[in-house]
């Protein structure tokens, strides 16, 4: 009689424990397909909002070239904003890590690292 027991009591518990394993699969299922929804959606954001930056530069860079080609030639006006995007890409390249690598790997702890509760509160 005690045997039968303890092999019941045996038989939920195991049974408790793959239920409880099936639901901690789904639960990680779910918080990766949100955490992986977030990170692409700030992608393409990112994406979108670089092209349009990346047309205004440019429509920002010709106003200078013919503002700086009233008073010089117009090819040394073209040569100095080719000097100014030369010295901006260097300073990109020199603060890279203050500038991208930093904020980048930020976002992503927070995304990966931070606890699902803290997420549900931020957002309320």
């Amino acid at each position: 009689m005690n045997d039968q027991n303890s092999n019941e009591e045996l038989k939920a518990t195991w049974k408790s424990t793959v239920e409880f394993l099936k639901l901690y699969v789904e639960n990680f299922r779910l918080l990766s397909t949100e955490k992986m929804t977030i990170l692409m959606s700030k992608g393409a954001l990112a994406g979108i909002v670089a092209m349009l930056a990346l047309i205004a530069f440019f429509f920002i860079s010709m106003g200078l070239v013919y503002l700086l080609g009233e008073v010089l030639p117009i090819m040394w006006a073209f040569i100095i904003m080719g000097g100014v995007y030369i010295l901006l890409a260097i300073l990109a390249l020199l603060f890279r890590r203050q500038l991208f690598v930093d904020p980048i790997a930020r976002f992503l702890s927070k995304l990966f690292l931070d606890a699902p509760e803290s997420e549900t509160h931020k957002k309320l």
